[in-house]
């Protein structure tokens, strides 16, 4: 997608405060479970895209089903697959709410998420946020790991790796405009936060522990290795970096990656 001018984002009247998206491609058996995570949220101001990344499975009928019974979600299904990060830009041109926030079909959200984020970004008047998740594989659901961040993140930080997880970020796209993901197949996410950090500043981290990410889950942004040629990309194409200081920069990216 090619990203447009970037204007200012003003919310129609009676939009939803938040707009969440969500990327689904072949996760039927995970996407109930999303959507309910979404459903349960005590602030309930917001509108749940799922985007359908030309899904093989029952995700298809699944969504339509999901998006029927509940006037707060909104399918959009993609006639050919694109990757995740495509599908997230199809998600953001749609999204109506003052905040984008971003949940991945495998993944999951507590009760307090939105509330404890768009609360802090509100008092605060931070416009991009992120937060602590935990990790737990997808058949025992047993916990492996907990993320805990460092409560201010720059763009020079970015530069040496990627401690944001996609599931607890937020920007506020009234202020700063419609912001798209690069175009590259893995890594994408995190070329959006550059973007951002770049545009408005450090990000800070609402309080609480508020995701739970899903490893093994089949999720959209897999392939490690491949990973790295598209981190490398963004380094060299939105960033802008000689190819040594690229090479430099993807190394000390790995290293983190490796220790998260």
């Amino acid at each position: 997608m090619k990203e447009p001018e970037q204007e200012a984002h003003r919310a129609n009247e009676g939009a939803p405060l938040v707009s969440i998206i969500t990327p689904a491609h072949n996760t039927a058996r995970f996407l109930p479970r999303a959507v309910a995570a979404v459903e349960r949220q005590t602030l309930d101001a917001y509108e749940h895209l799922i985007i359908d990344d030309a899904s093989t499975d029952e995700t298809h009928e699944l969504a339509q089903e999901l998006a029927a019974r509940s006037p707060k979600v909104r399918y959009i299904r993609l006639k050919r697959q694109r990757g995740a990060g495509r599908a997230r830009n199809v998600g953001i041109e749609a999204a109506r709410g003052r905040y984008v926030s971003f949940l991945d079909s495998d993944d999951l959200w507590l009760p307090a998420k939105l509330e404890s984020q768009i609360g802090f970004m509100e008092r605060e008047q931070v416009l991009f946020t992120y937060g602590d998740y935990m990790e737990q594989h997808w058949r025992s659901q047993a916990v492996r790991k907990m993320h805990v961040l460092p409560e201010t993140i720059t763009h020079r930080d970015l530069l040496h790796g990627c401690p944001i997880g996609c599931l607890t970020a937020a920007y506020n796209q009234e202020a700063l405009g419609k912001r798209y993901m690069p175009n590259v197949r893995r890594g994408q996410d995190w070329g959006l936060w550059l973007k951002l950090t770049r545009l408005a500043g450090p990000a800070l981290k609402y309080p609480g522990l508020e995701a739970i990410y899903t490893r093994g889950g089949g999720s959209l942004s897999a392939n490690k290795l491949a990973k790295a040629r598209d981190i490398y990309r963004i380094y060299r194409q939105q960033e802008r970096m000689a190819a040594p200081l690229a090479f430099a920069c993807l190394c000390r990216h790995i290293v983190s990656a490796l220790r998260k």
